[in-house]
């Protein structure tokens, strides 16, 4: 992971001078899940995630748009709700078009804050049973307003 964000931060660095370069905030909402054997009845866990982003001009239509965001995930399940916090870092290359359409697609690193499981009016700290880091591909669609929201 370190190399990983190492080279991340190298790259934006060497391409930072010779880009046009936008600031901004983003955030949403998360619906998550788990699957597997050890979660019976899984159901959509809501949250959120928020965080900045730096947007470097490539070319024409390509972007490079590295993000760091505080991301909550988790699951309702008959044992109870899980609720993980991460702080995930994706680098997403991004085609925009003309009309304000653009697809985003890159790989996603993401550090384990924090998780808990309520249960029956009770948490309790569950970090020992899950792995410290995530890795993820994204993929998104979005649109840009003329004024840049």
């Amino acid at each position: 992971m370190k190399h990983f964000i190492f080279f991340s931060l190298f790259f934006l660095f060497t391409i930072a001078g010779n880009s046009q370069v936008l600031y901004g905030v983003k955030g949403g909402l998360n619906l998550s899940t788990f699957t597997g054997n050890d979660v019976e009845s899984p159901k959509f866990h809501p949250s959120f995630h928020i965080g900045g982003f730096v947007n470097f001009l490539i070319s024409g239509k390509i972007t490079l748009q590295p993000e760091v965001l505080f991301s909550g995930k988790g699951v309702r399940s008959d044992a109870g709700t899980y609720k993980l916090g991460y702080i995930n870092v994706p680098v997403l290359a991004q085609y925009n078009d003309p009309s304000g359409f653009y697809a985003e697609a890159g790989p996603q690193a993401g550090l384990l804050l924090n998780s808990k499981l309520k249960s029956n009016g009770e948490s309790r700290d569950i970090k020992d049973w899950l792995k410290s880091a995530d890795f993820a591909w994204v993929f998104g669609l979005g649109y840009k307003m003329a004024g840049g929201f």
